[in-house]
């Protein structure tokens, strides 16, 4: 098993698990033996992630299409995953979009549907499965945040640094409100990755301009950043809580 931990057993829900990151991780969750349940609203990706992730699984993996900020997606979410596997375990909250407008040509529509996905969803994710969580006696959970929300962004633009910065107070907020109920929370922040959302938005030369800017000189492989996920999931870092854990190369140093 070409893995790091062993997660047989535990049930693991990944939102914005299409692509990129997210797609990673359930890769190698999937590997080492956990029950995962794939999120996303893109339907085409979804089902091309799932398929990779079967292939590799222990455990048949469960693919739900979904909207983060809809709140009855997101119940049913939490249904399908406990009619299938009983419990949650682990919560990954990835699910983002990114816009690259210039502060002064923001709209308010575009400034909502990045808050409603970026903010309102994770929240919705978190609150619900924390729900969950409680009835069971704990679990563990990862929001994705970014380098975005530690500092500013080199790619997206002032809605999308808000959302990450939201992502890590939120975090924070969660892990010392529950971590005596057995509830651990901690925020990741990774840097450029080469990942669809990356190529979406950078021409060539732009991702060459922005790789200068980190010192090791290359973006993060998705595959790189989900494991750093995993560990964080892991028994391995049962005394992590209300952590940011950057992941950026050497590009901002906290």
């Amino acid at each position: 098993m070409d893995c790091y931990w062993d997660y047989t057993g535990k049930s693991i829900i990944v939102t914005g698990a299409a692509s990129g990151i997210g797609a990673e991780l359930c890769q190698l969750l999937a590997r080492s033996g956990a029950g995962v349940v794939l999120v996303d609203r893109d339907k085409a990706r979804l089902a091309t992630a799932t398929s990779a992730c079967a292939k590799l699984a222990i455990t048949e993996p469960l693919a739900i299409l979904a909207d983060v900020s809809d709140e009855q997606d997101i119940q049913r979410m939490v249904e399908a995953t406990m009619a299938r596997f009983g419990k949650i375990d682990c919560l990954v909250a990835g699910a983002a979009i990114l816009y690259r407008t210039k502060f002064l040509d923001i709209s308010l529509d575009e400034w909502d549907e990045v808050m409603a996905t970026n903010v309102r969803g994770l929240m919705l994710c978190n609150q619900l499965v924390i729900a969950q969580m409680l009835k069971q006696g704990g679990g563990r959970i990862v929001n994705i945040a970014s380098v975005a929300g530690r500092s500013m962004s080199l790619i997206g633009g002032a809605g999308y640094a808000t959302a990450k910065h939201a992502v890590v107070g939120m975090t924070r907020h969660i892990a010392r409100e529950f971590c005596q109920q057995g509830i651990r929370a901690n925020a990741f922040c990774p840097g450029a990755t080469n990942t669809p959302m990356i190529h979406d938005h950078l021409t060539a030369e732009q991702v060459g301009a922005l790789q200068q800017n980190i010192l090791l000189g290359r973006l993060a492989e998705a595959d790189e950043q989900a494991r750093v996920i995993a560990y964080m999931l892991s028994d391995a870092a049962t005394y992590l809580n209300g952590a940011c854990i950057d992941s950026n190369g050497g590009s901002v140093m906290l």
